[in-house]
């Protein structure tokens, strides 16, 4: 995409870019921000049920691309063939507003990182000189983009790695100074324990549910493989990134999140400060370990918020080209950069990160929007999997190879529907709203690009009508329930 255009991109280089996109650098507060919400046991399972739905989400999406291999934009092409322009509006516009959050989100973590050197200076990652900070760099990056800068699979590559050596370094490191003890008490969080921070959670179910709004959302970016697959070597290639980049990623999240648990009480951890892995190696390592979690932490967030940018200044120019979006985002420059739609993904991204100076746990909040709005385009292209998977007619009717049947492929997209749904659940009223705000707020633009590049046709066909109201009056739903 934009950039990477001229670079086909084979297994291990998508493999990378799905591990940068979906790790980017959440994994480094995991241990904290599970703890905030679960003990021991609904941890276990919360990851559990978590791979679970993932799977059938990613599994949908290794389905898709054998039987549909020609869409090579994955989300948007799935959601205009089953449901029209709006609905790929939708996706598309839904899709490049959740990732300018999760960028800011990168700013946010970074600063808070920094913090290390400079204690009390970028004290939380979203005071002034934090959001100063972030926009520095978010405006260099734009700068070096606009000047030709190209990333490649092998940048991903580099900061892929570095953040897996940093990683495993941390999960020996609680290996070593794992105490059993520890670990094995309270671990269903359901007693108080005072003089050493343990006290109760609630209910199993209500620690799996907070829990979960942390698990389901480390996964956002399990589909990038699917958004680049039209620079891959191979379909086949993009279907085992997806599947290696989730399978190594469940893997990692779990020990980092649990493994801590045999270090200090979850209570102590809920309230170390971000980014939590660093304090853990201090408490182990001393300052040493610190600062390789913070040097980890560095690359990490600057390779992903770098590769992002550019995939995100993509969708919106490839949106407009195929008249969703308005005709200004068509605009190419010096070096064949998507000039006018790399600005506007900027100065989105530079709205959020100043609203995060508003936001009290200003990375956990920006990382429960992306988490939410995820949900709408991930819904969509399991209906579209259901849809086409209601005869053999619909299904392949290009008799592209495929390894799985008909059946099998509508029984996953029911169960990956269920499963995301689920998460629509567990992100509750609050966030729901904000999402659904957000995508009301898109309507407008949609309407302005297609008057200006269809203005003898309707704007609406009836059904997409009925979808665009539904999300207005769902959003004002929420709005009137959070404010009464």
């Amino acid at each position: 995409m934009g950039n990477k255009s001229n670079e086909k991109i084979g297994r291990l280089g998508l493999t990378a870019f799905v591990l940068s996109a979906m790790v980017g650098g959440g994994i480094y507060d995991l241990p904290q921000n599970m703890s905030l919400h679960a003990g021991l046991v609904a941890q276990l399972l919360a990851w559990g049920l978590t791979g679970l739905i993932i799977w059938m989400i990613v599994r949908s999406f290794m389905i898709l691309s054998q039987v549909r291999p020609q869409y090579t934009t994955g989300l948007y092409h799935y959601a205009q063939a089953g449901f029209g322009k709006f609905a790929a509006f939708f996706v598309s516009w839904g899709y490049w507003i959740c990732q300018s959050f999760a960028i800011a989100a990168y700013s946010v973590l970074l600063m808070s990182t920094l913090d290390a050197f400079w204690p009390g200076m970028f004290f939380g990652g979203n005071n002034w000189l934090a959001i100063l900070g972030g926009t520095i760099i978010l405006w260099t990056m734009t700068f070096l983009i606009l000047r030709g800068i190209k990333t490649t699979s092998k940048v991903d590559m580099l900061g892929t790695v570095c953040m897996l050596l940093i990683v495993a370094t941390f999960i020996i490191t609680m290996i070593v100074a794992f105490n059993w003890h520890i670990f094995m008490t309270n671990p269903l969080a359901s007693t108080d324990i005072p003089p050493i921070h343990y006290h109760a959670l609630g209910g199993l179910f209500e620690q799996m549910k907070g829990a979960m709004l942390t698990t389901l959302w480390v996964f956002s970016g399990v589909e990038s493989a699917v958004v680049l697959s039209g620079n891959a070597e191979s379909q086949k290639d993009v279907r085992r990134a997806t599947r290696d980049g989730f399978i190594l990623c469940l893997v990692l999240y779990a020990l980092v999140s649990i493994l801590p648990l045999g270090i200090a009480s979850y209570g102590q951890l809920a309230h170390i400060p971000s980014p939590s892995t660093a304090m853990l190696m201090d408490y182990v390592l001393g300052p040493v370990g610190r600062l390789i979690i913070t040097f980890g932490v560095i690359v990490a967030v600057l390779a992903s918020w770098l590769s992002w940018i550019l995939v995100l200044s993509e969708m919106p120019r490839a949106a407009s080209e195929d008249g969703t979006f308005p005709k200004f985002f068509r605009k190419i420059g010096k070096h064949h950069v998507p000039v006018a739609s790399l600005i506007m993904t900027v100065v989105v991204i530079q709205i959020i990160i100043i609203m995060t100076h508003f936001a009290g746990r200003a990375f956990d909040t920006t990382l429960t929007i992306v988490a939410t709005m995820t949900i709408p385009p991930y819904l969509i292209s399991m209906l579209y999997l259901a849809k086409i998977s209601k005869s053999d007619k619909t299904f392949n009717p290009d008799q592209h190879p495929v390894n799985v049947s008909r059946h099998a492929a509508q029984i996953t997209a029911v169960l990956a529907i269920i499963g995301t749904l689920f998460m629509g659940y567990t992100a509750g009223v609050k966030y729901l709203t904000i999402a659904f705000v957000i995508y009301a707020i898109g309507i407008p633009v949609f309407m302005y690009a297609r008057k200006e590049i269809a203005p003898n046709q309707p704007i609406f066909k009836p059904a997409e009508k009925a979808f665009a109201i539904t999300i207005v009056v769902i959003a004002i739903i929420g709005l009137l329930i959070l404010f009464k």
